[in-house]
């Protein structure tokens, strides 16, 4: 078989430009994962990594594999085939990255100024908001019958804890919230903002985006008295230049970003597949075990981040593929979560597993968030559980997709209330 004979039939294993692919890409993966598990899809100049035990070794080895490189200035996904697709990966300024696009020692320091932000005595904090914020939530929901989990439960709670950790004000956290959306929809190769046509009204969205962030860090300093006030707080009154002002709002961005749409992607991912229409749920919540494990696994097979990007640096070895100096790497977490090489009846929720899903990734880009992730999904359930006698799926659910994340989009259900 020539080269070209491999890549094609690569692309036709896993094809990430077909929208409705990426929507429900598991037997793709399976493909993958089996036939070729480190794969280049050549209309696309990349290589796709789909088995658990090789995502997780390229994860844990920046040196090797690269995310600056990944996600730098130049970093933009094309398709042979639809020469109007431009996907836009970067996520850095011109002067450095954030957290998930930067390496090293830069790496290192952007991951403790958002640690700061995750402290215990901050995330108590945010844990007593959330528990405050539901009762009123679901109350307002009462008089109705059905309702849609996105959009009136999953949204608002990731919105509200996700501002409450940065310090934003509940108007600046819904109007970054609709900056994630629409952020999304720019990364979907089925949408008519990920043409090339659209980049100006997608900059002129970041930079909606940005001046929201530089206002609301703006009135945080001057509420708070020399040396006080978060981490994102401390690196703004710090910042002496465009470079370091710049960094400091893409930090928000991205951990608003991150933190709002995992929450929204797992908790409709485990209404869906483990409380619907099964009666017994709300009890197996009341038991702590059994609910930590529900979480576990509604977040591994929900993978909210389904992919992320690597660059290679040198010639690598991956499993007992050759890949060449420069490589860009599509890392398949979302395939990796389910291996059934390492994961007996992957597809089912089955809580206790003892290996490691990687749905928070791995090694030293580990999501900081995913302590406060499984606090938030832990108080939702409990509040619904609470709530509810019974919740039952209607139909008409809609899940969206794009190069990197997925998730429902609409979910309803029809619930009777406890008295």
């Amino acid at each position: 078989m020539t080269i070209q004979e491999a890549d094609i039939d690569a692309i036709g294993l896993f094809d990430p430009m077909d929208p409705r692919l990426l929507k429900a890409p598991f037997a793709a993966y399976r493909r993958l994962r089996d036939h070729a598990p480190v794969a280049r899809l050549a209309p696309l100049d990349i290589w796709a990594v789909s088995r658990h035990a090789d995502v997780r070794s390229v994860l844990a080895d920046p040196d090797a594999f690269s995310a600056a490189l990944a996600f730098g200035k130049d970093a933009v996904l094309t398709d042979a085939r639809r020469p109007g697709l431009r996907l836009n990966l970067r996520f850095s300024g011109d002067a450095g990255g954030v957290v998930s696009s930067s390496d090293g020692e830069g790496h290192a320091r952007l991951r403790r100024v958002v640690a700061r932000l995750m402290s215990r005595q901050r995330l108590d904090a945010v844990e007593t908001g959330v528990r405050e914020h539901l009762p009123r939530l679901l109350g307002g929901l009462r008089d109705r019958s059905a309702f849609d989990v996105v959009d009136d439960l999953a949204k608002p709670v990731a919105t509200k804890a996700i501002g409450d950790v940065i310090g934003l004000g509940d108007d600046t956290a819904r109007s970054l919230a609709a900056w994630a959306d629409l952020t999304a929809r720019a990364l979907d190769p089925g949408d008519e903002l990920a043409l090339a046509a659209a980049a100006p009204g997608m900059m002129l969205s970041n930079l909606t985006g940005a001046r929201t962030v530089t206002s609301a860090l703006d009135a945080r300093v001057a509420g708070l008295p020399e040396g006080t006030g978060s981490g994102l707080v401390e690196a703004w009154r710090a910042a002496d230049s465009q470079a370091a002002r710049e960094e400091t709002i893409l930090s928000v961005l991205q951990l608003f970003q991150a933190g709002y749409e995992t929450i929204v992607s797992a908790l409709a991912h485990i209404v869906a597949g483990s409380v619907a229409d099964r009666p017994e749920w709300s009890a197996r919540v009341g038991n702590p075990e059994e609910l930590a494990g529900l979480i576990d696994e509604g977040t591994r097979l929900a993978s909210p981040v389904r992919a992320t990007f690597r660059t290679a640096v040198g010639g690598q070895r991956i499993g007992g593929t050759a890949v060449p100096d420069g490589a860009r790497l599509m890392v398949l977490i979302g395939s990796a979560n389910r291996d059934e090489r390492v994961f007996a009846d992957p597809d089912r929720m089955r809580p206790g597993r003892a290996t490691p899903h990687a749905a928070f990734g791995a090694g030293p880009h580990r999501c900081l968030g995913r302590v406060l992730a499984q606090m938030e999904l832990r108080h939702v359930l409990l509040a619904l559980a609470s709530a509810t006698s019974s919740v039952s799926a209607l139909g008409g659910e809609r899940v969206a997709a794009n190069i990197l994340k997925a998730g429902y989009e609409r979910l309803p259900v029809a619930v009777e209330w406890r008295r």
